[in-house]
């Protein structure tokens, strides 16, 4: 007898409701039991093209009906062995990975990748799959033991202990190489730390693959300023490679009025926000004061982590994006999830100046409708204004989630090291820089992406640099 194939029956993940979640920054999706999962997991057909569809559309190449398999056979340990061969973050990477863009895109039950044509059924949730199988071996306490290799003698220097430097640093560590860390913040995460809310993405977590880390051998430097505490080119002089992915957090700002009192960058508030307890307030020392109403700018991750957090500091939130919806970069359900605790969301509306009063203190954002024209060189349909739709969205503050930039500062004692015209590190396809020794990955590289493209990031350049230093120690 032939398996039914399910293609609609995709088990929800559960979650808070609207009205409580908004009001806490608690996790609010509460993934899945162990009887969901499995019954999730049986939806799976275990493609055997699955490296054209799914693995294909991860940026990792998980091997999802590998690890899928396993979970159905109750091997939650050997589900876990097999996504760490490629995502050593998958409790991580299931909570803030945009999967329907990704491996969920490209599942067999919703669209066929190989003759190009939409199926009639619903992905099978692989990003809650891969969430479960990590939370059950984070809770459980069950210890998978690391294979690390003999000691080279080597020893690297990673700038930076966000995703694309931490994921670096597990692989040379792995090699046996030794590895320091130099982060300028008292905790190591980077974006995952001081970007995304308590509310998408709990901080134990990553606590807890921190401490992996440390057993493997890392050791973390923090407080440390690369570019001012140390320079790079001291780095470059004291250890056998560097590795830098000091990220983008960066604002850049470049509309009339941005100058004004209540005007922030996203990196300012979530900062505040994440680590300095400014979801507090107003009992926190460091506040964010965004008045009653804010604008954020943006259609992207960083703009909906903005909304998350303003509308659990009990805001009345506007986001306002030049594109569409289907356009944006966010995912689908975190729109739905915005929406429903509140958000006033503001689609094809282009920011043209934030308008201030005499005082100087932000009253409202003066906006323009769009429209969408030829597409640009991206691909996607330029926005064009429509004349005479100026119109103003009151608002006590503007935050500005969008043209966030690598900050200089780690690299400026090198005028050597080329840059492209946005500003970013220069690279080539190894993620080897101009200057002997040098490597960079994630967002110093790319501007801005997801986490699990700068895992990826960091995963290829420890390869290239394993490489590098095996054939230094031959020579």
């Amino acid at each position: 007898m032939s398996k039914r194939i399910r293609y609609t029956d995709r088990n929800p993940e559960p979650m808070l409701p609207p009205e409580e979640r908004s009001k806490t920054f608690r996790e609010y999706a509460l993934g899945f039991s162990v009887s969901m999962a499995l019954d999730e997991a049986k939806r799976c057909l275990l493609c055997k093209d699955a490296d054209k569809r799914c693995i294909k559309g991860c940026p990792v190449n998980v091997d999802i009906p590998g690890f899928i398999k396993k979970i159905t056979e109750g091997d939650l340990v050997g589900a876990y062995k097999k996504i760490i061969e490629t995502d050593l973050f998958p409790s991580i990477c299931g909570r803030v990975c945009p999967q329907e863009r990704q491996c969920e895109g490209s599942c067999i039950l919703y669209y066929d990748t190989v003759r190009g044509r939409k199926n009639k059924g619903l992905p099978v949730s692989i990003g809650a799959l891969e969430k479960f199988v990590g939370d059950f071996i984070r809770i459980s306490g069950i210890q998978i033991e690391e294979q690390i290799k003999a000691p080279t003698g080597k020893k690297v220097a990673i700038v930076g202990a966000g995703p694309a430097g931490l994921s670096c640093a597990y692989d040379l560590l792995k090699a046996g190489h030794k590895v320091h860390i130099y982060e300028a913040l008292q905790k190591a995460g980077g974006v995952m730390v001081y970007g995304i809310p308590h509310a998408r993405l709990d901080r134990e977590l990553i606590d807890w693959e921190i401490n992996r880390l440390k057993k493997m051998g890392a050791k973390f430097f923090f407080g440390y300023v690369v570019g001012r505490t140390v320079s790079l080119r001291e780095l470059l002089a004291n250890y056998d490679a560097v590795f830098l992915g000091v990220g983008a957090g960066r604002g850049s700002l470049g509309i009339k009025g941005d100058h004004l009192m209540g005007v922030y960058s996203a990196i300012e508030v979530l900062m505040r926000i994440n680590l300095m307890q400014a979801r507090d307030f107003p009992q926190s020392p460091t506040p964010v004061n965004l008045g009653r109403r804010t604008a954020i700018v943006g259609g992207g991750f960083t703009a909906v982590d903005c909304a998350i957090s303003a509308l659990r500091l009990g805001v009345e939130t506007h986001v306002v994006y030049r594109r569409t919806r289907e356009t944006s970069s966010a995912r689908d359900e975190e729109w739905d999830h915005i929406k429903e605790e509140g958000a006033i969301l503001h689609w094809l509306t282009q920011p043209v100046e934030v308008i201030g009063d005499e005082s100087g203190k932000v009253i409202g954002l003066k906006c323009i409708k769009m429209q969408l024209g030829e597409p640009d060189e991206s691909g996607r349909p330029k926005p064009v204004p429509i004349p005479n739709s100026e119109h103003i969205i009151e608002c006590d503050s503007v935050i500005f989630a969008i043209g966030q930039k690598p900050n200089p500062i780690a690299y400026q004692d090198l005028p050597e090291l080329e840059l492209t015209k946005w500003g970013t590190v220069k690279v080539d396809e190894n993620f080897r820089t101009n200057v002997p020794g040098l490597f960079a990955g994630g967002d110093v590289v790319n501007g801005g992406d997801t986490v699990v493209r700068a895992i990826s990031h960091g995963r290829k350049a420890a390869k290239v640099i394993d490489e590098y230093l095996l054939k230094e120690v031959k020579v």
